[in-house]
């Protein structure tokens, strides 16, 4: 398999982000584009996207298979609809999965993206969840479920199942993400005075085991790929990025507002998504002072321009 061209859409990667970007994408490159069928072990595509909530994981994830030009799959384990369960208004997701990985056969590869992988093992271990994870570790162990059924209820067989894994085991990378909101939450300050800033450790997978089950954890290696809490700066670099790009009469109310507003994005660790708010809430400042608001408007933004979501 050759790698993609250079001629990839490059997504917008704010600066706290680009350590991590650059780091899945060279795993990307090497486990989806290295033949390592003649040597006696082969390593597993299994990334551990640790972050806090609003980081923008779903949008790191996305952002890599864009740059490769692999086809993108999110899923969350909150969603995860077991086997068997006809009675949920959603499909299943394993019969969801093979039909991603049948039409991703001819394409350069593949990235499904598992989020909120930090939900398995937390509530009571019913039926549900038992199948939950025993579904979800099949995923990590790329192996498809036999006597699997299509969308449609038709039995599949068994040499489009192997079809399937084929592109699981050789070109598809799994990018499980997780939030561990309880490592990145600082504890509030005891007593009179003012408490010096705490420094959070960044997670290893050991202290990750702490929260999810072993037999979870040791699915993935010990090399996780971390985005840090947001910081002041980080949200003033985002907003030095995002201005460049907004139509020129936009620009001074956006950042009028992101200023003032970026106290309280810090507290809610809102990320990203902060933005869109303040650009939503800059278009409708604009509607307002159209003197006839019934009449169409065309929009004023530039096609090109991207505001990174979460």
């Amino acid at each position: 398999m050759t790698e993609p061209s250079t001629n990839s859409p490059h997504p917008l990667i704010y600066t706290y982000q680009q350590a991590a970007f650059d780091r899945m994408c060279a795993i990307a490159r090497a486990f989806i584009y290295t033949n390592f069928d003649r040597l006696p072990i082969k390593p597993r595509g299994n990334l551990f996207l640790v972050a806090p909530s609003g980081s923008g994981k779903t949008h790191l994830a996305h952002a890599v298979a864009r740059s490769m030009n692999l086809e993108f799959m999110p899923i969350s384990v909150s969603e995860w609809v077991v086997m068997g369960a006809s009675q949920r208004s959603a499909p299943t997701t394993w019969p969801t999965i093979w039909q991603f990985l049948i039409h991703s056969a001819n394409k350069e590869g593949c990235l499904i993206f598992l989020d909120e992988l930090d939900k398995i093992g937390r509530h009571n271990q019913g039926d549900w969840i038992r199948f939950q994870t025993t579904e979800v570790f099949s995923l990590l162990d790329r192996r498809i479920p036999k006597n699997l059924n299509d969308l449609e209820g038709d039995k599949i067989s068994d040499s489009r199942i192997s079809d399937a894994e084929t592109v699981l085991n050789t070109k598809t990378l799994i990018v499980a993400g997780g939030a561990f909101q309880e490592i990145w939450d600082t504890p509030p300050a005891i007593g009179f005075g003012t408490m010096p800033e705490i420094s959070v450790q960044v997670p290893d997978l050991k202290r990750l085991s702490q929260y999810i089950p072993l037999e979870l954890s040791r699915r993935f290696g010990s090399q996780l790929v971390t985005l840090p809490q947001l910081q002041k700066a980080d949200y003033h670099d985002m907003l030095n990025r995002i201005l460049p790009s907004l139509p020129t009469h936009w620009r001074l109310l956006f950042e009028k507002l992101a200023c003032a507003g970026i106290p309280e994005a810090i507290r809610l660790a809102q990320g990203p998504r902060f933005f869109e708010e303040i650009l939503l809430e800059v278009a409708v400042q604009e509607r307002l002072e159209i003197s006839s608001p019934l009449q169409p408007q065309p929009s004023i933004l530039s096609p090109d321009m991207e505001i990174a979501p979460t």
